[in-house]
């Protein structure tokens, strides 16, 4: 109750000491503790220290104005807090000297800055708008109307998330109170840190009122014809060129949002701080901004020092220049970046240079490049004019260094030095390994870090920040004999930083396992298919196999799978006590060799080591599509050799033995040689290969196992444009399509024309005709209307999909005349319709002057000599009146037309 009590004795304050603002912002930072053990369980503990800042009008001498040692803050969730001021006098409360502290204190221009401090903590992950209200805005604001009493409105948002983990706002380095002159470019850089190394962006806004709205009539900044007035996203330079036509001062606001990258790699929203500014805009003769010039954009490896020459001046005579830099490398963590030679007057040249001096670090190792900016600033006259520049260092992780490769076996054994550049704050959290296939060098710019682009190397894996070995075994299937590999060692870091690649080192395999020379199908059955396998022994030379490291008995293990996954079973061993004695080669009997591929490893054993395993290689295996007149033909082989060629062999339905047809470098053909549909043809693939070392045997010669298909159409024709002619008076209807066999279907023998009377119909067929028929003609017919569709229909009774309605309706009419001549000359002696066309029933009433039914009729062709139905003799003259119903048949079925009128009997 104590509590709500202060906030509302807080908001009535509010509304009697009006505290004139002009500029703030809401910033948060997460404190301990972190984490708390709640039941004898770890959870986390989201506890923050929130900060609202507001600068507030003092020019008014004669005007007391309040500087609150008290502000409301609104959480976000639910919940409201009292900050207390902790600046200038805090103990001081409202309308004294004493209260805040003076920033800017010039001749009718005196601003001060009020610091409020809270902490919070908060229930749970989520995201809360954090927000702070007051009135008054200072008074006079050109956008603003009635500015005085609008509300003063600021918010932040704030994202408590375990994944992305604890973040804290971006911190301002330049006061968001500043100064422009009429028809000068104006410039503004808030130098936003970001405590956690976040991407920062910046976005245009408006000044709020109240609710968090944009205030009443708020309008942005004038830049005059053809002007700007924008935020850059990245840099965060405000430029306004020019403020135009009316000086005085103006808010405007833009909003600093924070991204973080979560595990996926993809940046997500995880904060963000409105900040509304004040800039007072005046006269400024004879004098333009100062320009401050620095380097292109950086990158430099953790520990080296970068010294700069930022020149600075201005064209201006007999101007004092000061330079300062803040953000970026002027903050965070040490040693911070130095600027030397700050001050100059341009009595004889217009620029100078400071030095820029930084001593990176390891704590300096982050994602984000170093946002530095510099402002330059003249000494007026009258207003002192700016100009700001940002210049991008990224601080690069060193290259793991010290990196071994160490064939064993059918694998290569990766050792490397942990990296030392590993900071507390931003650890390493993965060892990244990379390969590629040869050993040609390449270099990296200094801003590429990690595996460069066009480099060749492809990511096969990682170790944990802990582990500084790893075995590239080629996730199991081992690696080529004979080829070259070379390596690179990424150190990747929490917030997704990369180091520079390692120096890169080249290995290859021993030739210490056995080499698979042939996998090659010699007969195929579902039962007693054959393979013929061969391999080349291990060499014994120099830098080789060491028989006396690996003494006899010696064993070849042929082991075999069907398919590529399961376990391999021994199906021939190979054993002597002498090297020179052991096998090369065996023929695999009575298996299946119809579905799928089949593979085999060979193990190498010398007494009871397994020296190492040969990479796996399979038959080639292939598949057959029949289509008309063609069957495509689609092989595939995982073997350590490389396959450059390819050689079709076939057997026709009336031939003994297979023919090569053709030859390709491709794992498919699509053969359509004299292919007959209903025809059975047989097929078998010849693979020719080696391996890139030139000792070994090669080529390498192994066949596929044979496949037969008929050739069979199963692709339907390709669908007839259909087009329809209708004349509706004479009723006839012309429909015609077009001859699909020239096109896409040369083995069309019919056509099918359905006909559909309604749209809501379902159709039939209407006729069957040849080939060579393409048009129908429908004449004299009393109703035209319905939709038509064809169909083609080829020799294998393949059809095609309808072709698209193509509809046309009737044109009915149904006309009456307005008099009748009932006096027996033969002429007009009968009351009927004048115009009647596709009509098939009406429903006519005709009544005389007071309402008497004297016809009807549903007759289209009614003729009515005048008799009325109640005195059965001739009407008399007069006017009598109808009421007609027509249903006119249509396209969408019966459509009823109603006509009301009089018409006139004449005797």
């Amino acid at each position: 109750m104590k509590k709500s009590l202060s906030i509302i004795f807080l908001i009535f304050s509010l509304s009697v000491f009006a505290t004139h603002n002009r500029a703030g912002e809401i910033l948060y930072k997460r404190i301990a503790p972190f984490t708390q053990v709640v039941g004898g369980v770890t959870v986390s503990v989201y506890k923050y220290e929130i900060t609202v800042i507001k600068y507030t009008d003092h020019s008014d001498a004669n005007h007391q104005v309040a500087d609150l040692c008290e502000d409301s803050v609104f959480f976000g969730d639910g919940q409201v807090g009292i900050a207390n001021r902790t600046n200038g006098g805090a103990a001081l409360c409202n309308d004294c000297p004493q209260c805040g502290s003076l920033l800017i204190n010039q001749s009718n221009y005196k601003v001060k800055i009020n610091i409020y401090k809270i902490e919070h903590t908060y229930p749970s992950s989520g995201t809360y708008r954090i927000r702070s209200r007051e009135p008054n805005r200072n008074a006079g604001v050109i956008n603003i109307p009635n500015s005085s009493s609008q509300y003063f409105y600021l918010e932040s948002y704030l994202v408590v998330n375990d994944f992305t983990g604890a973040n804290s706002s971006p911190q301002f380095e330049n006061y968001p109170i500043d100064r422009a002159c009429l028809d000068k470019c104006f410039y503004h850089n808030p130098g936003a840190v970001d405590p956690d190394g976040d991407l920062v962006t910046y976005h245009m806004s408006y000044s709020r009122g109240q609710d968090g709205n944009i205030v009443p009539g708020y309008s942005l900044p004038n830049p005059g014809p053809n002007g700007v007035y924008k935020i850059d996203s990245i840099s965060g330079l405000l430029t306004w060129c020019s403020p135009y036509q009316i000086q005085g001062e103006y808010n405007l606001a833009f909003i600093v949002k924070e991204w973080r990258k979560n595990t996926s790699g993809n940046y997500v929203f995880v904060g963000s701080v409105l900040r509304d500014m004040q800039v007072v805009v005046g006269v400024c003769p004879n004098n333009d901004p100062p320009f401050v010039n620095v380097p292109i954009d950086t990158c430099v490896e953790a520990g080296a020092l970068i010294t700069k020459n930022i020149i600075y001046g201005d064209h201006n005579q007999i101007s004092t220049i000061t330079l300062l830099g803040n953000s970026g490398a002027f903050a965070g963590a040490s040693p911070l970046a130095t600027l030397s030679n700050t001050t100059f007057v341009n009595s004889i040249q217009t620029n100078t240079s400071a030095i820029f001096s930084w001593q990176t670090a390891c704590d300096h190792v982050r994602f984000q490049p170093y946002q530095t900016v510099f402002k330059a600033e003249d000494n007026g006259p009258g207003i002192n004019l700016v100009s700001f520049t940002t210049y991008n260092i990224r601080v690069v992780p060193p290259a793991v260094q010290n990196v071994i490769a160490t064939p064993q076996g059918s694998a290569i054994n990766l050792s490397w030095s942990f990296s030392t550049c590993n900071p507390t704050k931003n650890p390493i959290i993965a060892y990244e390994v990379y390969r590629k296939n040869d050993c040609t060098l390449f270099t990296h710019d200094p801003c590429e870090t990690g595996n460069p682009a066009g480099s060749g190397f492809s990511y096969i894996g990682q170790t944990p920040s802990t582990v500084n070995v790893f075995t590239d075994n080629n996730n199991g299937n081992g690696l080529t004999v004979g080829q070259d590999y070379s390596y690179l060692i990424i150190a990747v870091y929490k917030d997704g930083s990369k180091s520079y690649g390692s120096s890169q080192v080249c290995s290859k395999l021993k030739r210490d396992v056995p080499v698979l020379l042939n996998v090659d199908i010699l007969s195929t059955s579902l039962t007693t298919g054959s393979v013929f396998v061969r391999w080349e022994k291990p060499l014994t030379n120099a830098g080789n196999l060491d028989t006396l490291s690996f003494p006899g008995p010696y064993q070849f293990i042929l082991k075999y799978r069907e398919g590529s996954s399961g376990p391999f079973n021994p199906v021939f061993n190979s054993t002597s006590p002498y090297f020179l004695n052991l096998a090369t080669q065996f023929t695999h009997i009575n298996i299946n060799t119809t579905i799928s591929n089949v593979e085999y490893v060979v193990e190498f054993i010398a007494g009871t080591t397994t020296v190492g395993i040969s990479q796996r290689g399979s038959s080639v295996f292939l598949n057959t599509i029949p289509g008309d007149r063609h069957i495509d033909l689609q092989w595939n082989a995982l073997t350590p050799w490389n396959n450059y060629m390819y050689t079709i062999y076939r057997k026709s339905p009336s031939a003994t033995v297979f023919n090569a047809i053709a030859t390709t470098s491709l794992t498919n053909y699509n053969d359509t040689i004299n292919i007959v549909n209903r025809a059975t043809y047989c097929y078998k693939i010849l693979s020719e290969g080696q391996y890139s070392d030139p000792s070994i045997t090669k080529p390498l010669l192994n066949n596929s196992q044979e496949v037969c298909a008929t050739a069979v159409d199963l692709t339907p024709p390709c669908t007839p444009t259909l087009s329809v002619i209708a004349d509706c008076p004479t009723g006839m209807v012309e429909v015609s399509w077009t001859d699909v066999r020239p096109i896409c279907s040369d083995d069309v023998i019919n056509y099918i024309l359905f006909y559909k009377a309604t749209v809501g119909d379902i159709y039939s067929q209407v006729a069957l005709f040849g080939a060579n028929t393409t048009s129908f003609n429908y004449d004299g017919l009393e109703l035209i209307s319905g939709c038509y569709a064809v169909q083609a229909i080829d020799s294998s009774n393949n059809v095609s999909p309808l072709s698209p309605d193509f509809c046309i309706d009737n044109c009915p009419e149904f006309e009456l005349p307005n008099i009748v001549t009932l006096n027996g000359d033969g002429v007009n002696d009968f009351y009927k319709a004048i115009k009647v066309r596709q009509i098939k029933e009406i429903d006519l009433v005709i009544f005389d002057r007071w309402g008497t039914l004297v016809y009807k009729t549903k007759d289209p062709y009614f003729k009515w000599d005048g008799t009325s139905l109640q005195s059965k003799q001739q009407v008399s003259e007069g006017t009598f009146f109808y009421i007609c119903d027509v249903f006119e048949p249509r396209l969408k079925g019966t459509i009823k037309r109603s006509l009301k009128g009089y018409m006139q009997v004449v005797k």
